[in-house]
């Protein structure tokens, strides 16, 4: 039987116009040339390529749009810029409060403008007579990172080379960010064209659609009707599905609960006594800074003490060692401090809660939940992640155990070679860090543990050994499926996410 091709109206304009093309045409030219809507056009194309009428491709380019922040200076200026303009204006040298003055740039503003200005070596610091002092090195500040702005705000889409120093610099301060643009290009089969021709040449007389009213009113009667192809393709539809990163989680989750484990859950607002002093973080920590960890300031931003034996238990290790043989941290303990409310920074606060509600191991216990931390956005870390934190309370237990369970785990998510080294925190110790080999970024740490010190677990009563870790379960994901991003895993691109997937 000879193939036919049956046309609709749509498909007929679309194919007489591919057929004065030689090559290849962007669908959106195609839609121009026709006066329709790039999406009609690209839905037809699709149809046209299900029936290997027309080949029809997907061309991915990166392109740069301004941020918020990136569209303001580039109306405004870059405050380095206008700050050393304004120093300029001034003579070349003045006070920092005339320069900002005179700049009318914000508070905000004024430590990025010295700040760059200092980097890029135009101006000098001094101190006359207790006042900051700025000193131009040159009368004509050029930037970059102005030009970058400027070419996105003309409305171009695309980067020469000659401004990509620029361009690096634009992307670390998040004045530009990265869009992937989407082309369809598409064109004739050759070896299709008789029968396109044939098809082109064929009347369009005869009803399309028999609709409801036509039937009603009969209008129907005395007319021909078009052919219908039974064996036409429809178009596939892409079905809902799990993100592949829930995927993996609950593959995770199913890996702990076959060793045994038990899952448990606490809440994302911690006071610092179960954020940090209760896992013997000295108060005056680095990483109870706001630039480390998040402040909660409303509606409240100050926790109670449940259990005062427990916190007065708590406060003698800090102070003294307490009943642990350790000297402390020789410095008083302050109950402002550790009642301050903050968005928790690691899950292990959940395993101390859970400790402290049980009793008489042996015990196994994990969680996989969300935590957040103030880092600044990169391939390898986020300002919120998933930890998968786990716990085991048991007699006769040592740093060999936890590094075989630590193993097994990541070997059964699909992590083919691991490492451990020495490790250092305030909680544990002996510690360990764990590392995945990862095919694009090198060996990335994935599960840092230890043993719980005596300071962590004697101010619950607790003498036995406990083992803990804490699995970065983005990383073990990016480990285990060559991901070279974090940023991937929360992507809401369709094409990756229908492309992506978690095989067990």
């Amino acid at each position: 039987m000879t193939e036919q091709i049956q046309l609709t109206e749509g498909e007929r304009r679309v194919l007489s116009e591919l057929l004065k093309v030689d090559g290849e045409i962007a669908a959106e030219s195609l839609a121009q040339q026709l006066g329709e809507r790039t999406d009609r056009v690209i839905s037809i194309l699709n149809s046209l390529a299900e029936r290997e009428i027309v080949r029809l491709s997907v061309q991915e380019r990166e392109t740069f749009l301004l941020t918020d922040e990136g569209a303001q200076y580039a109306n405004e200026g870059l405050p380095e810029v206008r700050l050393m303009r304004a120093i300029v204006d001034l003579g070349g040298k003045a006070s920092l409060s005339d320069a900002v003055e005179k700049a009318g740039i914000s508070p905000k503003a004024k430590g990025i403008a010295i700040n760059w200005c200092r980097r890029n070596g135009w101006v000098q610091i001094s101190k006359e007579e207790g006042q900051t002092i700025l000193s131009a090195t040159t009368e004509d500040p050029q930037s970059e990172v102005a030009n970058v702005l400027s070419h996105l705000a003309s409305g171009a889409k695309d980067i020469p080379d000659s401004l990509q120093d620029g361009l690096k610099q634009a992307l670390e301060r998040t004045l530009v960010k990265t869009q992937v643009a989407k082309s369809f290009l598409a064109k004739v089969r050759t070896e299709k064209m008789d029968l396109i021709t044939e098809a082109l040449s064929q009347g369009t007389e005869g009803i399309i659609d028999l609709t409801p009213e036509m039937l009603m009113t009969g209008a129907w009667k005395g007319k021909t009707f078009r052919p219908y192809n039974v064996e036409i393709q429809p178009a596939y539809i892409n079905y809902g599905r799990k993100h592949p990163y829930a995927e993996f989680i609950d593959w995770l989750k199913e890996i702990l609960v076959g060793l045994g484990f038990t899952e448990w859950f606490g809440p994302y607002v911690e006071t610092e006594f179960w954020n940090n002093d209760v896992l013997f973080v000295p108060q005056d920590h680095v990483a109870r800074e706001v630039q480390d960890q998040y402040r909660v300031t409303k509606p409240f931003d100050h926790g109670d003490i449940l259990d005062e034996k427990h916190y007065r238990a708590v406060k003698a290790v800090h102070e003294d060692g307490g009943n642990t043989g350790s000297i402390g941290w020789q410095a008083p303990f302050s109950r402002e401090i550790t009642t301050r409310l903050v968005l928790r920074s690691h899950t292990t606060p959940v395993s101390m809660r859970y400790l402290s509600t049980h009793d008489s191991p042996p015990h196994k216990m994990f969680i996989i939940d969300r935590n957040f931390r103030a880092e600044k956005l990169s391939a390898s870390h986020a300002q919120e992640f998933n930890q998968c934190e786990g716990i085991i309370w048991d007699k006769g237990l040592t740093l060999r155990d936890l590094m075989g369970y630590i193993s097994e785990i990541c070997k059964r998510v699909g992590i083919k070679k691991m490492k451990f080294k020495p490790g250092q925190f305030p909680f544990t110790e002996p510690s360990v860090e764990g590392f995945a080999k990862h095919e694009t970024l090198g060996w990335i740490e994935v599960a840092p543990g230890g043993i719980f010190r005596p300071e962590v677990t004697y101010p619950l009563g607790i003498k036995d050994t406990v083992l803990a870790w804490g699995l970065g379960a983005g990383r073990m994901y990016m480990a285990s499926m060559g991901i070279a991003d974090i940023r991937e895993l929360y992507s809401r691109d369709l094409t990756w996410l229908r492309r992506k997937y978690f095989v067990k």
